[in-house]
């Protein structure tokens, strides 16, 4: 079912990929590179897809991508970046490394997001930042946090209004690999490995 609910979906690919030697979102999954996976999870729950990277490998899409503005700073300048150039108020970020979320996941985090500045997804007692709803209005908190070089992620959301929403097995899109990360070649091998 389409939301369509002036939210835009942004997708993280600027990371430097340090353990898996290259960049992620162009590595292939099941015939279908990882961020082709993201984008066919993320489009239907949003109005438009930006991509947040600092190469070029993206530009075959067709989509708007935007370079850090802040560089070598991680998720942190990412969202900041995001944030900066996003024309909504509500922003669905999602790294380019959980090939295995699904639209309906990503309705739920929309539909349950509210009016707080974060929504993060709690799995298995694990927050999700990476796969969250921001409001536009977090861009200038994040430039200060970068500013004072807090890059955590986990260290910067009691400077928000955070909404945490509990993602359960219980769900009816519940797949125990929702929030895999895919970081080295190891990783990918054996989720394909586990798909054969």
């Amino acid at each position: 079912m389409s939301l369509k609910k002036n939210i835009t979906g942004v997708i993280l690919a600027g990371g430097k990929s340090s353990r898996m030697g290259t960049d992620k979102g162009i590595l292939e999954l099941n015939g279908r590179k990882i961020i082709e996976h993201i984008i066919h999870s993320i489009k239907p729950v949003v109005d438009e897809i930006i991509i947040i990277s600092n190469s070029t490998n993206y530009d075959y899409l067709g989509l708007k991508v935007y370079n850090d503005i802040i560089k070598e700073r991680g998720p942190l300048a990412g969202i900041h970046t995001a944030l900066t150039y996003t024309s909504t108020e509500r922003n669905l970020i999602v790294s380019c490394d959980i090939p295995f979320i699904n639209s309906d996941l990503l309705s739920y985090i929309v539909n349950n997001a509210g009016r707080c500045e974060v929504a993060i997804p709690i799995h298995k007692g694990n927050t999700e930042p990476l796969c969250a709803v921001y409001s536009k209005k977090c861009t200038d908190r994040f430039e200060e946090l970068i500013s004072k070089n807090i890059l955590k992620m986990h260290n910067v959301f009691h400077h928000f209004i955070t909404k945490e929403i509990f993602i359960s097995e219980k769900q009816s899109f519940y797949d125990p690999k929702l929030f895999v990360n895919i970081n080295t070649p190891e990783e990918l091998d054996k989720q394909k490995e586990v798909v054969l």
